[in-house]
This record gives structure tokens, C-alpha cells and sequence, in this order.
């Protein structure tokens, strides 16, 4: 909620919604035309975020862990 007041400062609703739209039709584009390097970049930050992941839940007792 905090940093969407400094979105909904930064931009009218009209412009995200327009926003919203045009990425609708871009972005699966673009995923098509360079899925490869999409594909790699996301795989790293799933490695980096199931980490993160991880060492919270060894810090904090009677977490669940999930084998991935």
C-alpha cells in the first residue's frame, strides 16, 4: 500500500491503465522473440529467491520447508 501511494502520485489511473493494456500486447511479444534470455534471467532469480527462501525459514523454528 505505501508504494503504491508514491504509483498513484507518480501517475493518473488512466495512464496505468493504459499502461496495462499496451504491455498486454507487448510483452508476450517479446517473451516469444527472446525466450531463451527471458528463460535464463528468470531461472537465476528463482535460484536467488528460493535461497533467500531458505535461509529465512532456517532461522525461524518450526518453519515449513518445501522441496523444490
Amino acid at each position: 500500500m505505501w508504494l503504491l501511494t508514491y504509483v498513484g502520485a507518480l501517475f493518473n489511473g488512466l495512464t496505468l491503465l493504459l499502461m496495462a493494456v499496451v504491455s498486454m500486447f507487448t510483452l508476450p511479444v517479446v517473451y516469444v522473440k527472446h525466450q531463451a534470455q527471458v528463460d535464463q534471467y528468470l531461472g537465476l532469480v528463482r535460484t536467488h529467491i528460493n535461497a533467500i527462501v531458505a535461509k529465512i525459514q532456517a532461522k525461524i523454528p518450526g518453519a515449513k520447508r518445501h522441496a523444490e
